[in-house]
């Protein structure tokens, strides 16, 4: 028998945006090397070219993050099925995945409407109770008709009107108003409506009596980018519409886009334009849905860090990449949407928050106007999680912030299984305190998943990974449990109680979902590297805020906020138990959402809060944490769960008693090394 080949040539298959890569073997099915990945694509004619519903785009260029270059020619040629199907249906540069065979390196991007596990945009304005007095309101005027004798034109007539009829005496005119003008006098027998603009521009003109303004708030996050519709008049929220940064293609994080501007000699331009092509698809999106035109709009809001805020202006973030991390601009704009290239209202205006420091940026000042820590008696401590968390605390007297360098893993990046919160990702965690088994949820699955039942599970309860909020409340559900110690290393004892912990060598891992739960058919597991990496996270968390504490003076606060969306999700009481805040009375901590699209939609309708956020900026007092004397001392304090040596009274008689740390776990015998069985 002739000796078989056993070298098989395989390639590198990166897919955005969930980000999860890997090696293919050539001449692999796109559709199946996608699936083989974790990521499901539709495709309802199970392959056969048919319903098109697999389409996927390839990204074409060097992409020095994930070390390949991406071409068009690494996916086999288009054939006639596949062409027959494209001209059809214009597939406009997109491909069939089950068509397509990898015969190369590839970067991928799998739009949401292909995507079988469609990624969660846990983003939405929540309620809140805003006074309404937006920038740009509509006013009826009527307007004295031109005669022979008379001097000036038919907009000098109009202002009069608006300073006799509203006591407006300092107007002025938008060019494109000027053409529309008349044509509105004309039309409306010598009345018109005018949408002005901070009671000083005149936006649009409209014949007679007209009624309807509306505005745009955007939160740009490195990760999600959301946009709220509102009635400027009435405040009432019509439509959200959210979808996931198209920068992410070019980095998933914001150092490896700064690094992309630098490498690539059209990067920032590019990636400029694909955010405003983003807001231009929102902005359509969510005026068809409220059933107006994007030329209803005629204001808008946004905020974002300051490496989104920089892009969406069209400037290099370059000096954001390292110290002394100096912003371009920071204080408060009022733009042009037209100058922008935003397809609104020819006259739309855009106001964009200001940033505070070199990495807090406008979305942290839109928390800060939304929460108020200002204006509480209280000490508050409000913090962004994110890749790169802000950290505020304070109150009437004084405000102080900072930037804490989280890293990725609270997002499920340098995570064995970790993965963005997306259908399929494990979010909640229980751990039995006997047997070790977890009992855990999936997103898209109502229920809780118990191992120690005999279950046959639909493919949406099979889990994909772990996000964020499992990841963290695995971690302190695994010290509760005693599975790891409060230095974060595994217990010796934890193998012998359970065939959930067991050792591969010398290192230590919990097995989280066996393999029979498990989409991909392989155990998902948490390593001791994995808990490092959550310790490194949470210690660099609560060393900005014990830092800010120390520099104000305090020992504990009243208050603790968790803002953003990945916040919501956040258990209060395994953020507490991990260590990632202060000790509080937990009914003093709540999530909020995403409090930056609320602090935006805030200042859309309401332009004196517009100030106060400028103000806030201002008294804002930034601490460099990284530079702190302090700072190594209690960053090493930190990693220990819930810390090494603060107290946490509002967790006593939860915690396990406090032990000696060990040194190193060793491997032993017998089940230690034994999968867990599916019961």
């Amino acid at each position: 028998m002739a000796e078989s080949n056993s070298h098989v040539e395989e390639h590198t298959l990166v897919l955005l945006p969930s980000g999860r890569r890997g090696t293919v073997a050539h001449g692999s099915s796109l559709l199946e090397a996608a699936r083989s990945l974790g990521v499901e694509l539709e495709s309802i004619c199970g392959g056969r070219q048919t319903c098109g519903k697999c389409q996927v785009v390839v990204e074409e260029g060097p992409f020095p993050k994930h070390g390949i270059t991406s071409v068009a020619d690494h996916l086999s040629p288009v054939e006639s099925v596949e062409a027959a199907y494209a001209a059809e249906h214009a597939l406009a540069g997109r491909r069939l995945a089950c068509a397509g065979r990898v015969l190369g390196d590839l970067l991928i991007t799998v739009p949401e409407e292909s995507q079988a596990r469609k990624q969660v945009v846990a983003k939405a304005a929540t309620d809140r109770v805003i006074e309404v007095d937006a920038a740009v309101r509509q006013v009826y005027v009527e307007v004295q008709p031109a005669s022979m004798g008379s001097r000036g034109g038919d907009w000098e007539r109009v202002q009069a009107a608006l300073n006799e009829q509203w006591d407006l005496s300092e107007v002025s005119v938008e060019y494109p108003v000027l053409s529309e003008l008349q044509p509105a006098l004309r039309k409306g027998n010598g009345a018109l409506t005018a949408s002005i603009w901070q009671d000083r521009r005149v936006l649009r003109a409209q014949p007679g009596y007209a009624e309807g303004v509306y505005g745009l708030a955007v939160d740009i996050g490195s990760t999600t980018v959301v946009a709220h519709l509102a009635d400027l008049r009435t405040g009432r929220l019509l439509a959200t519409r959210a979808m996931m940064n198209p920068q992410v293609r070019y980095g998933e994080d914001l150092m490896s886009r700064v690094s992309y501007g630098m490498q690539e000699p059209q990067g920032v331009e590019r990636m400029h334009r694909a955010i405003l092509r983003a807001l231009n698809e929102l902005a359509a999106g969510a005026a068809a849905a409220a059933g107006i035109n994007t030329d209803d709009i005629l204001d808008m809001v946004v905020v974002g860090n300051t490496i989104m805020h920089h892009l969406f202006l069209g400037i290099d973030p370059l000096e954001l990449g390292g110290a002394p991390f100096a912003l371009a601009h920071s204080s408060p704009l009022d733009l042009k949407a037209r100058d922008l290239g935003l397809d609104l209202h020819p006259a739309a205006q855009v106001h964009v928050l200001p940033c505070i420091a070199g990495h807090v940026g406008a979305d942290h000042v839109a928390v800060l106007l939304a929460e108020r820590p200002h204006a509480r008696e209280g000490v508050s401590l409000v913090i962004d999680v994110g890749t790169n968390a802000e950290v505020s605390l304070g109150d009437r007297e004084r405000i102080l912030c900072a930037s804490s360098p989280t890293g990725p893993a609270f997002e499920g990046a340098q995570i064995s299984h970790g993965q963005r919160a997306a259908v399929g990702a494990i979010d909640r965690v229980r751990i039995n305190r006997t047997t070790l088994e977890a009992e855990y949820k999936v997103i898209g699955y109502p229920d809780w998943i118990r191992p120690q039942e005999k279950l046959h599970l639909p493919k949406e309860a099979m889990a994909t990974g772990i996000c964020g909020s499992g990841i963290i409340e695995a971690v302190a559900e695994m010290l509760l449990a005693g599975v790891i110690r409060s230095d974060g290393r595994f217990s010796s004892d934890a193998a012998d109680r359970s065939p959930w912990v067991r050792y591969q060598g010398k290192a230590a891992e919990y097995v989280l979902v066996d393999a029979e739960r498990s989409a991909s058919g392989k155990e998902i597991v948490i390593t001791q590297n994995d808990v490092r990496a959550i310790q490194l996270a949470k210690a660099a968390l609560y060393t900005g805020a014990k830092l800010l504490m120390g520099q104000r003076g305090v020992t504990a606060v009243e208050r603790v906020v968790l803002a953003g969306a990945f916040g919501s999700y956040i258990s209060p009481q395994h953020a507490m138990i991990l260590g990632m805040i202060p000790d509080c009375d937990l009914e003093h901590v709540k999530a909020v959402g995403n409090a930056a699209g609320d602090g935006a939609l805030i200042a859309l309708l309401n332009r004196r809060r517009r100030a106060e956020a400028a103000e806030l900026a201002s008294m804002a007092e930034h601490v460099q944490i990284a530079n702190h004397p302090d700072f190594q001392e209690e960053f090493v304090a930190a990693l220990g769960i819930p810390h090494a040596r603060d107290p946490f009274p509002h967790l006593e008689g939860l915690l396990p008693e406090r032990l000696p740390a060990e040194v190193g776990g060793r491997r032993r015998s017998g089940r230690r090394n034994a999968a867990p069985q599916a019961r």
